[in-house]
């Protein structure tokens, strides 16, 4: 018998609202989510243009606090941005005139 992988990501009854800055309305944007990331497993996240997948990978990363629920990395809460994890961005933002190979 195979010896149990242990979960790296754990994502318990998530929830998050978000304020709309120019409505001062809370907007539901994430509820009740429930996800397990084991070793060695490659997850995708799949769903329409603003579903909330960037906003739980932010939640997961430590960048915005959950309203309800608890994510857990290596069986550690997360509460903040840590040196165990990281965001990569699909799109490069931050000096589109620049290049690896010269200073222009």
């Amino acid at each position: 018998m195979a010896a149990p992988r242990s979960t790296e990501v754990e994502v318990r009854g998530v929830s998050l609202d978000l304020a709309n800055e120019r409505t001062q309305q809370i907007l539901p944007v994430l509820r009740g989510i429930d996800l397990d990331v084991h070793e060695g497993e490659l997850v995708c996240i799949v769903g329409p243009s603003g579903c909330g997948k960037t906003t739980l990978l932010n939640a997961v990363d430590g960048l915005i606090r959950v309203t309800a629920g608890r994510i857990l990395v290596d069986g550690r809460a997360v509460d903040r941005p840590g040196p165990d994890r990281a965001m990569v961005f699909q799109h490069d933002s931050l000096f589109p005139w620049r290049t690896g190979r010269g200073r222009t």
